[in-house]
């Protein structure tokens, strides 16, 4: 003969191990309830936190009955009921030149904290035809290969047929925005 199943886990006990903590009730307690309310009490100085454990009625009747504020002065509540703990402390501020802090100040060997710099690093020089491609999006011979991505993006946002209701009289300038682009990112002069 089989035996039925054991009833799944609740509350980090199988139902019908304890009582229910009503007095007089004699159903299986399932459902954990706290002893006191979470503060002083409710935590021990030592151990775990202390639980009761009641029957479905009575751990509804217990959380419809439950104040988590009885006991405490309007100040304990204000406190209790504030959004962080130390929102009133000040933020300690970030070193002032924490951002330009470059390679001198930090100990970076793989390389994993250099600084991005705003403007194209020293490297190969613009060839005639980068500084074309360039003039075409617009932007001069310091621009990163970061900046002319976006630039790319917005015009060809705005010149392309889609964003002209199917015009195709901007067709040229997005041909040449795209091959300006395709260049720049394959120069040389703009490789990490």
């Amino acid at each position: 003969m089989d035996q039925p199943p054991r009833p799944r886990a609740k509350a980090g006990s199988f139902p019908g191990e304890r009582p229910c903590a009503h007095p007089g009730c004699a159903l299986a307690g399932d459902y954990r309830a706290p002893v006191n309310r979470p503060g002083s009490s409710f935590l021990p100085p030592s151990g775990p936190p202390r639980w009761q454990y009641f029957c479905l009625d009575h751990i509804r009747a217990f959380n419809a009955g439950w104040n988590w504020f009885d006991g405490m002065s309007q100040n304990e509540i204000w406190e209790a009921q504030s959004p962080a703990p130390a929102w009133e402390r000040e933020t300690r501020a970030f070193h002032a030149n924490a951002f330009h802090a470059g390679p001198d100040r930090m100990a970076d060997a793989l390389g994993v904290l250099r600084w991005k710099s705003a403007s194209r690093p020293q490297g190969p020089a613009l060839s005639s035809d980068d500084r074309q491609a360039l003039a075409k999006l617009g932007l001069d011979e310091s621009a990163t290969l970061a900046q002319i991505k976006t630039r790319y993006r917005s015009l060809a946002r705005r010149y392309h047929p889609d964003a002209n209701k199917g015009s195709r009289e901007h067709e040229a300038k997005l041909i040449s925005l795209t091959e300006a682009h395709a260049h720049l990112a394959a120069s040389p002069a703009f490789k990490n």
